[in-house]
């Protein structure tokens, strides 16, 4: 009888360790998203919790069943029986969680040129066509990606359609308006790969960069990568064959969830793991890999502030509106996922993609956009290249060139590029399933579409949106 009670005793905690670490994955997600909904998106609370936060929840029951959030002051607060979590606001840097920040970790938090906040603006705009010469067939196709198939799910909030560097259509749902930032999840390792390409023109970073090198001369302890292999380069951790012992599945106390909502900085999560296999080997999609690749570009800084660098080298260039890349509680930006940006602002960042393919953009050369679009040798590599997902060996758009490049998010999230017919495509979402957003079909209409229209010569982004 007795080992009975001890096996009881045993299992009762097991069940509340299982519910803890769920607990501790669903607050963190649930203070963060909360955050930055209504403070970064300006967005009611209401509608992050019954379009993002609840649904999400909701796949363990525990969790949505005993979910409390308050919001006090910038703070966004989460419990669930006894995990807690907060992620609090600061200008220029959006949401963080596990708010207390200290300073010299983030120096001047005041972003130097941030507009005014968005946040009670966007909440005052109502869902829109923006342009009512758009034709009716273009219409009906953009129509198309926000209707609902049987069952629901789709929860498109905004598409944006660029053609030879022109805004021609556009559409939001209610309360989502052309001023909304939105966050594109994964589409940030496509952002982080041009912020590298960047610093590798001007000297500062290279692709055959030794890891464990860099991490020595930044002084980092050798204890917290004891484990890499010293034949790791840069190009290894953006064409995410790293080989490091990271498991991204999003379950409870899995490595993923640990990084996103644990307390330290998170570049040191998948260097502390060690290697499952050999450098260059192996593909395997790893959010830990871009945030090893953010530490070691935003050290090429500096002293100064990512979002001052950001500023002056991308955002004024490519004439972007308030974008926000968020941070993780050590200040280092988030690669991997936080970055939140108007939908016209992803599109011409898209367009700046494709200008720079087409060789005609002064700021990322040809040569790295192409690099950054190439296949890898790994394996399960051939549809990846450098913080970019091709159309390629698998054919995700198999009527589609292979040319066909995009940056994709968790929730449905997609800037595609079609170098060859001179299209960007936009689409922000919240779907629960990702293949619901039904992008392939809307793809193929727009290409068929514009094939039919009379050549024009392509122009720079940043003129042609208002």
């Amino acid at each position: 009888m007795r080992v009975f009670w001890v096996l009881v005793l045993l299992a009762i905690g097991g069940v509340m360790a299982v519910v803890h670490s769920a607990g501790k994955v669903g607050v963190g997600y649930a203070a963060k998203q909360l955050c930055s909904g209504v403070f970064v998106s300006g967005l009611p609370a209401r509608f992050v919790l019954d379009n993002d936060i609840e649904p999400r929840l909701a796949t363990v029951p525990l969790l949505s069943r005993f979910l409390t959030t308050d919001i006090n002051g910038a703070t966004a607060s989460a419990r669930v029986l006894t995990a807690q979590a907060e992620a609090t606001y600061r200008a220029g840097y959006g949401c963080t969680l596990h708010g207390d920040i200290a300073e010299s970790a983030t120096p001047n938090p005041a972003a130097p040129s941030q507009a005014s906040d968005l946040a009670a603006e966007s909440k005052t705009q109502t869902m829109s066509a923006q342009h009512t010469a758009t034709p009716q067939a273009l219409t009906q196709i953009v129509d198309d990606a926000f209707a609902e198939p049987s069952g629901g799910g789709r929860n498109t909030l905004a598409m944006v359609v660029m053609h030879r560097g022109q805004l021609v259509a556009e559409r939001y749902a209610d309360p989502v308006a052309p001023s909304t930032r939105l966050q594109g999840w994964s589409m940030n390792k496509s952002l982080m790969a041009s912020f590298v390409g960047i610093q590798v023109a001007k000297g500062d970073l290279a692709l055959t960069d030794n890891v464990a090198a860099r991490l020595t001369a930044l002084g980092v302890p050798p204890k917290t990568f004891a484990g890499l292999s010293e034949a790791m380069t840069l190009k290894h951790l953006m064409s995410m064959t790293s080989g490091l012992d990271f498991e991204e599945r999003y379950f409870p106390g899995d490595d993923v969830t640990e990084m996103l909502y644990g307390h330290g900085p998170m570049w040191q999560v998948p260097v502390g793991l060690g290697q499952r296999h050999e450098p260059g080997k192996v593909f395997s999609y790893s959010s830990g890999d871009t945030n090893v690749v953010s530490f070691l570009w935003q050290n090429t800084l500096g002293d100064e502030p990512y979002i001052d660098w950001l500023q002056r080298e991308v955002y004024a260039p490519l004439a972007l509106t308030e974008p926000l890349l968020e941070p993780d509680v050590a200040g280092y930006q988030v690669g991997s996922s936080f970055a939140n940006l108007t939908a016209r602002d992803w599109a011409r960042v898209g367009q700046w993609w494709l200008d720079a393919w087409h060789g005609r953009d002064a700021l990322l050369s040809q040569g790295w956009q192409r690099t950054a679009v190439t296949p890898g040798d790994s394996v399960g590599g051939a549809n990846y290249g450098l913080g970019f997902w091709l159309n390629t060996e698998q054919r995700i758009f198999p009527d589609l060139s292979e040319n066909t490049f995009y940056s994709g998010g968790n929730s449905g999230q997609f800037v595609v590029v079609m170098p060859e017919a001179e299209l960007v495509v936009v689409r922000l979402g919240l779907t629960l399933e990702e293949s619901k957003s039904a992008m392939a079909p809307v793809l193929v209409a727009l290409s068929d579409y514009f094939s039919k229209q009379v050549p024009a010569p392509a122009t720079k982004v940043a003129s042609a949106l208002p």
